[in-house]
Order: C-alpha cells, then sequence, then structure tokens
C-alpha cells in the first residue's frame, strides 16, 4: 500500500497538484488507521490528506482510479459462455439493479468481447469505449427501462381526468429520470473497464499520460476542451469574488473623518478637554474598474472567458465600466448589464459588433479615441484593466495617449493571453506599452489570473 501512495502522489504532483513531504506522511499514518479492503474508505482517507483544493479532486479521483484499478479476469469468467443474446439479457436484468459486482463483471466482459483491444495501441481507449457504447446499445436500454417503468404504474382511475392525467405525466418523468441513472451508471461502469483493461496492458503511468489528463487550471483557455471549459466556468465566480475584494482593498479614499459630535461627547468627561479625537470609520471603498477587452479574431476564444469574468464582475462592483475593441471602439457596459441581469451569456460577436471599422486589429486608434473621449472621466480612483495581446498590425501604437490615459488613472494592469515568449515578435509590441502599466501579466490559464490577483493582494 505504501507503493500505491508514493506512486499516486508522485502523479498527482506530475499533474502540479500540490502535495507536500508532511502531506504525504499524514496521508501513510493515516492509512495505518482505516481498512485497506474498503476502497471507498481509502479513497476518503487520501483524499483528505492530500488534496486541499476543490477543484483538484476530479484530477485525485482519475489518479486513484487508475492506481487502484485491479485486474479483470482475461478469460471472461463464467460470463464468457453466455451468447451476445444472453449477455444482453443479463445486462438489462443487472442495469437498474443493486448487484455492483455484477455490473462490473458484465461491463468488463463487454470490454473483453466488444472492446477490440490490440496491446499497445496509443488510441485504444477511445475506439474501445466507442466499441463497447455501442454493443450495449444504451439508447435502446434507456428507452425499454422508460417504458417498463411506465407499463407498472396501472391506469384507469380518474377516466382521464386532469390530476390523474398530471400524475402520470409526472411518473412517466420518474421512470426517465429512473432510466437515465441507471444507463450512465453502467456508461461509467463501461468506461472503468476499459481504464481497467488499459491499465492491465501497460501500466497505470503510461494510461494517465495518454489521456492527457490535467487540471482545468493549468490548460490554455484559447484552446481547452469542452470540458475543460466547464471546470473553468465554475471557476470564474471565486476569481471574481476575489478580485473585488483586492480592487476594494486598493482603493485610494479610505479615510477616516473627524466626528465633532463623538469627540465632544467624548471630552465631557475630562471638562470638555478633547484628548482624544474620534473619528468615523471610513466610507466603504467604491473603485471604479475600467475594462479595455479584445475582441479581434487572435485572441476570440479567450474573449469568450473575458466576457464570463466581467459579467461575474459587474454584480459585485459598483462602478463598472467596459469597452470592447477591434479596430474601433466600443462601450458595452450596458450589454454587461443586462446579460448578468438575464443571467445569460455575452458572446464575443455580440460584444464586437460595434467596435469594427476593417477587421484588423489597430491598437492605436482605439487608444487614441479613448484618450479622446473618455480619459478626462477617469481619475486616481480608477483601475484601468487592459486584456490584449498587443499586436498592432504594424500600425502606430500611440504610445503618448495609450501615456495620456495612465497619466488620468490610479493603477494600470494588463492581462496578454499569449505566451509571453512571443511578446515583442512580429507587430507585438508589448514592451511599448509595459513601462506605461502597474504589472503586466501573462494569462493564458486559470492558474496564471488567479496568481495575478493574488500578487495584487500582496
Amino acid at each position: 500500500m505504501q507503493d500505491l501512495l508514493g506512486a499516486v502522489v508522485d502523479e498527482l504532483r506530475s499533474m502540479g497538484v500540490p502535495v507536500s513531504i508532511g502531506e504525504h506522511l499524514d496521508a501513510a499514518r493515516a492509512l495505518s488507521a482505516v481498512s485497506l479492503q474498503d476502497k471507498e474508505l481509502v479513497r476518503a482517507t487520501l483524499q483528505c490528506a492530500l488534496i486541499k483544493r476543490a477543484e483538484h479532486v476530479a484530477a485525485f479521483n482519475l489518479v486513484f482510479e487508475l492506481y487502484t484499478a485491479g485486474r479483470r479476469a482475461e478469460d471472461g469468467g463464467l460470463l464468457a459462455e453466455l451468447s451476445d443474446d444472453e449477455l444482453a439479457a443479463l445486462l438489462r436484468a443487472v442495469i437498474a439493479s443493486d448487484e455492483h459486482a455484477l455490473r462490473r463483471q458484465v461491463a468488463d466482459e463487454y470490454v473483453r468481447r466488444f472492446g477490440g483491444l490490440a496491446p499497445g495501441d496509443a488510441v485504444a481507449g477511445v475506439f474501445t469505449t466507442i466499441a463497447v457504447t455501442e454493443a450495449a446499445d444504451l439508447a435502446a436500454l434507456r428507452a425499454g427501462l422508460a417504458a417498463a417503468g411506465g407499463e407498472g404504474d396501472g391506469g384507469g382511475g380518474g377516466g382521464g381526468t386532469t390530476g390523474w392525467s398530471r400524475s402520470a405525466l409526472l411518473q412517466d418523468r420518474l421512470d426517465r429520470a429512473d432510466a437515465d441513472r441507471a444507463v450512465d451508471r453502467f456508461q461509467a461502469e463501461l468506461q472503468s473497464a476499459v481504464r481497467r483493461a488499459l491499465v492491465a496492458d501497460r501500466g497505470a503511468r503510461a494510461v494517465r499520460a495518454t489521456m492527457r489528463a490535467g487540471l482545468a487550471e493549468h490548460a490554455d483557455i484559447g484552446t481547452a476542451s469542452a470540458a475543460e471549459r466547464e471546470e473553468m466556468a465554475a471557476a470564474i465566480a471565486p476569481i471574481a469574488r476575489q478580485l473585488t475584494k483586492v480592487l476594494a482593498r486598493k482603493s485610494l479614499h479610505r479615510k477616516r473623518r473627524l466626528s465633532i459630535r463623538r469627540t465632544v461627547r467624548r471630552a465631557m468627561g475630562t471638562g470638555g478637554v478633547p484628548f482624544r479625537l474620534v473619528t468615523d470609520p471610513a466610507p466603504p471603498p467604491r473603485p471604479d474598474l475600467v475594462v479595455l477587452a479584445d475582441m479581434s479574431g487572435s485572441v476570440a476564444t479567450f474573449s469568450k472567458f473575458t466576457l464570463d469574468l466581467l459579467v461575474a464582475l459587474d454584480s459585485r462592483l459598483s462602478r463598472l465600466r467596459v469597452f470592447s475593441f477591434v479596430d474601433g471602439l466600443a462601450e458595452i457596459t450596458g450589454l454587461v448589464r443586462d446579460a448578468r441581469s438575464a443571467g445569460a451569456q455575452l458572446l464575443p460577436a455580440d460584444a464586437a459588433r460595434d467596435a469594427i471599422r476593417l477587421g484588423g486589429s489597430d491598437y492605436g486608434y482605439v487608444l487614441r479615441d479613448f484618450a479622446a473621449q473618455y480619459a478626462h472621466q477617469l481619475s486616481a480612483r480608477s483601475v484601468l484593466l487592459v486584456v490584449g495581446d498587443a499586436r498592432t498590425n504594424y500600425l502606430d501604437p500611440a504610445e503618448s495617449s495609450f501615456a495620456q490615459i495612465r497619466r488620468r488613472v490610479g493603477q494600470v494592469y494588463w492581462l496578454n493571453p499569449e505566451r509571453r515568449r512571443y511578446w515583442d515578435q512580429g507587430d507585438s509590441v508589448m514592451s511599448r506599452y509595459a513601462p506605461y502599466c502597474d504589472q503586466v501579466q501573462e494569462c493564458r490559464t486559470l492558474r496564471q489570473i488567479a496568481d495575478f490577483v493574488q500578487s495584487l493582494a500582496a
């Protein structure tokens, strides 16, 4: 078991999950106090000892499943003697039951019989999962389970009254939900069976490497998969909450005011001599966040994440102004507010609709326009956040206009979704804007954005 623990810890660290030596030792001590025969108890014990953040739980569960996959019967055992029709009948009989062990054996037999696994095949997992899912015909199983539930409801009664119809409709929905749960549970069993087969063929570490599994926080936002984007969406609210707190603390206008009334009252105990001055609590900070968001094609995927973050921030900041730009400038504060009120998403195409003149990025035109129209509305309380790759299409970058804007605001931060090693290559002029910024940060991943927020707090 200690070898297994060491392998799990090493794999978690390679994925980017921080596990300290002390946590490794804590996990080893915890394992000595629990039954090693109970897999779920072992899982819970290791998760408590090794995982500190909710977003790392999925990675831990994957690694734990791979390294505790166990062996499967290569010859299929007793189920190998069943015909395909008999195996399908057995699946229909156990899919909605509590026979977990038997369902696992059925899943293993489907993988053995229909998976077409070839030793050492690098992409075997993908095709095997497709093959066994088709062989099990899960869609037909789902329909059959829902129909079977409806047949057992009983009819008649109310003579087709409204009450009976509503009851039948409710029962139909419950039957379909039960069918969905049963089929989804067996689909998960099939995926676990595929993993067990692959681990038996090439080992847990090799399987994890071919799956390219990692943490959503380290994935490139611009090229993330659908599953990674879902995890990123769940992380937007905590980032917005933390950024709001940091901006509030950095507000420049938090001076406490002298309270004449309370000072005089306090002085009554000393014969009217105000030995101690009393101040009122500082007013709550109201930072002004002004955002310039690049909506050009070179950062199109990242722009979607930017807009989701801005919609989340709109409900937390009393003063938020948002401008989109490509080669023109458009204020979209109203669009952000409407999206937040409606609980809807704001798409980059809608945000960029009024910010396009010809179609290519033109930072110089945008900065000159912003300086001319809006710079006088900014103050030392304003925090300017620019999100863009600083690629100007070899046009004038208008540094003087950016310098003019910088003189009007309290802080300027620039988030660049492009890899740092590509800055100042080609038409990138990031280093020409950087001197006017309090901080310039690469922000391709959630981790980098979270680190940026933490650096502001520090």
